[in-house]
């Protein structure tokens, strides 16, 4: 069971993981948070494409959500391990989400319920994977992050072919002022290609895509990743 927020938990432990080739590293790192619970699920984030796991926004997803009591797993595409900017190609970002997912098992829990997710191109890449593997790798949900319904400035295309293939429950935490998933554009995809049920969409009032407020909407950055804690230790929660 997950509980309210709680003090930040202990440092995660490093890991290595290998990976399938083709991949610019034969290894890859991931930062892991256990957990006491053995009822807890286990979550495993990824990154966006300009970032990497040592992001403060990975890090405080990830430590919010470990305060919660779930357990929690970061790690780095293989470009980003090898200091690369620019993103693989999506069946080598595929290989590696499927790879991570069985080399934290151990690390995690076997036997926990499981959810991938991420920020950005991670959470999409992850629910690629799910539309494809979720039988075969054990998982539970997917939790999208700032999904990129679009890329920047080309709102026709569109990156929901692999959603009527989403067998399990989504979720999709999204800003108001996010250009790359206008709130109206995205329940309209939600509705239209995801299998009826499975998805829930919430959104971020005054919050684009990098989570950012301005003054007039009165809030701040801290507020806005704190609603979005609770509501993935909501969702979390219902699974």
């Amino acid at each position: 069971m997950l509980g309210g927020m709680a003090p930040p938990p202990p440092a995660p432990v490093e890991v290595t993981l290998p990976l399938t080739p083709p991949q610019v590293v034969e290894t890859t790192t991931a930062l892991v948070w256990p957990a006491d619970d053995p009822s807890a699920p286990a979550v495993i984030l990824a990154h966006g494409a300009g970032t990497d796991m040592r992001h403060r926004h990975m890090h405080r997803h990830a430590t919010d959500l470990a305060a919660a009591g779930a357990a929690v797993a970061l790690f780095n595409f293989a470009y980003t391990e090898s200091g690369r900017k620019r993103p693989d190609p999506a069946p080598r970002l595929e290989s590696a989400w499927r790879d991570v997912i069985v080399g934290l098992r151990p690390h995690l829990g076997g036997d926990r319920r499981l959810v991938v997710g991420g920020r950005s191109m991670g959470g999409r890449i992850a629910s690629m994977v799910a539309a494809a593997y979720a039988a075969e790798l054990g998982i539970a949900g997917v939790a999208c992050i700032a999904y990129p319904l679009h890329p920047p400035g080309k709102p026709d295309r569109l990156r929901v072919g692999h959603w009527p293939a989403l067998t399990v429950p989504t979720l999709l935490v999204c800003g108001s002022r996010d250009a790359m998933a206008p709130t109206e554009t995205l329940r309209e995809c939600v509705a239209t290609h995801m299998p009826q049920g499975i998805a829930t969409v919430h959104v971020l009032a005054g919050a684009d895509h990098s989570f950012r407020v301005r003054k007039a909407d009165g809030r701040t950055e801290d507020e806005v990743f704190a609603e979005t804690a609770e509501v993935l230790v909501d969702w979390l929660g219902k699974l």
